[in-house]
């Protein structure tokens, strides 16, 4: 039985190697359409037309609605969501987040520059 599976793998991948090697046998293509220049045309110029700005009349003069068409509760309820989330990911991470270490680190030794470290010529000289 596993000499038969050995088998079945092989000729599996020398079929799926054959059927790579043939350049766009299993796919068609899809013909080719002409767009018509004035349809492209009449697309640009529909695309460049400003929207409205969603604004209103009131009494004859006309407003712009600050609130974006979304109920002023909605707006107080999300922004409420967002300071309470970032103070409770804030206090969290304040709360978890400990430094490794308060002491700095140690000192050994002084300072010793590139040319002692790597035995090089000074580049001064």
């Amino acid at each position: 039985a596993m000499a038969r599976a050995g088998v079945c793998v092989l000729l599996a991948a020398v079929a799926g190697f054959a059927f790579w090697l043939l350049p766009g046998v299993s796919f068609v293509q899809a013909p080719q359409r002409q767009i018509e220049p004035a349809v492209v045309a009449g697309a640009a110029v529909v695309a460049s037309v400003p929207l409205g700005a969603d604004a209103f009349v009131y009494k004859g003069k006309e407003y712009f609605d600050v609130f974006y068409g979304i109920e002023p509760l909605a707006w107080a309820t999300c922004g409420f969501a967002i300071v309470y989330y970032g103070a409770l990911l804030k206090n969290s991470a304040q709360k978890y987040n400990k430094p490794a270490s308060l002491s700095p680190p140690p000192k050994i030794g002084g300072f010793r520059g590139k040319e002692v470290e790597n035995s090089e010529p000074n580049y001064k000289a």
